[in-house]
C-alpha cells in the first residue's frame, strides 16, 4: 500500500500504523480501508479462513510475556545449579567422612537427587529450546513490522488483537450491508 514511499522506503505497514491505516475512512466518511479490504476479499471470495486460524494463536499468545519467562527461565537454571553443588557438598563429604552412619545418609540423598537433578536438566533443556524459538519468533515479528528490539511481544498480540476485532466489526458490518441489499431486492420484486 505504501510501498516506495517514504525515507527510508516503506515495504509494508509498521505496527503502530495498523489500527490508523485500518480505520482510517475513505470520500464517503463511512467506509474505512479496512471495511474495503473485507468487502473486496469476501466479494472476490479470497477466503479468510487462514487468518482466523492464525488469530487463534495470537489470542492464545496474547498472556505470555517473554520478558517474564526470561526471569523464570534463569530463576530454575540458577536452582539446577544450586541442586548440583548440593551434590557435588554430599559427595565431597561423603568421601571426606570416615563415619558410616553420614556416609549412609549422604548415599541416601544423592540417590534421590541424582534422578531428580537429570529429570530437571531434560526439562531445562526443553525449556530452553522453546524458549529460545519463542525469542526467535517475536524477532521475526518485530522485524516482520519494523519494530524496535525492544517491543515488547505483549504490546505486538495486543495491537493485532485491536485489529482482530476491528476485521470482525468490518466482516459483520459487510454481512448487514449484504443483508440489507437482499431484503431491498426481495421488496422491490414483491411490489413488482
Amino acid at each position: 500500500m505504501n510501498e516506495s514511499c517514504g525515507k527510508p522506503k516503506a515495504s509494508g505497514i509498521m505496527l503502530d500504523s495498523l489500527i490508523k491505516t485500518a480505520t482510517t475512512k475513505g470520500c464517503d466518511g463511512k467506509t474505512t480501508v479496512l471495511d474495503y479490504l473485507i468487502s473486496t476479499v469476501i466479494t472476490n471470495r479470497l477466503g479468510m479462513e487462514k487468518f482466523w486460524d492464525d488469530m487463534q494463536s495470537v489470542r492464545r499468545s496474547k498472556n505470555i510475556n517473554l520478558e517474564e519467562l526470561r526471569v523464570v527461565k534463569k530463576e530454575l537454571e540458577a536452582g539446577l545449579k544450586n541442586v548440583e553443588n548440593l551434590m557435588n557438598v554430599e559427595t565431597d563429604a561423603m568421601k571426606a567422612e570416615n563415619s558410616t552412619m553420614l556416609k549412609s545418609s549422604s548415599e541416601k540423598l544423592l540417590n534421590r537427587l541424582l534422578p531428580f537433578h537429570s529429570w530437571c536438566a531434560a526439562e531445562i533443556i526443553s525449556l530452553q529450546k522453546s524458549f529460545r524459538s519463542a525469542e526467535e519468533s517475536a524477532a521475526r515479528l518485530r522485524k516482520f513490522f519494523a519494530e524496535d528490539v525492544n517491543t515488547s511481544t505483549k504490546a505486538i498480540f495486543g495491537v493485532l488483537i485491536d485489529f482482530a476485532q476491528l476485521v470482525e466489526q468490518s466482516n459483520a458490518l459487510h454481512d448487514r450491508k449484504n443483508q440489507a441489499v437482499k431484503r431491498e431486492m426481495l421488496r422491490e420484486r414483491a411490489l413488482e
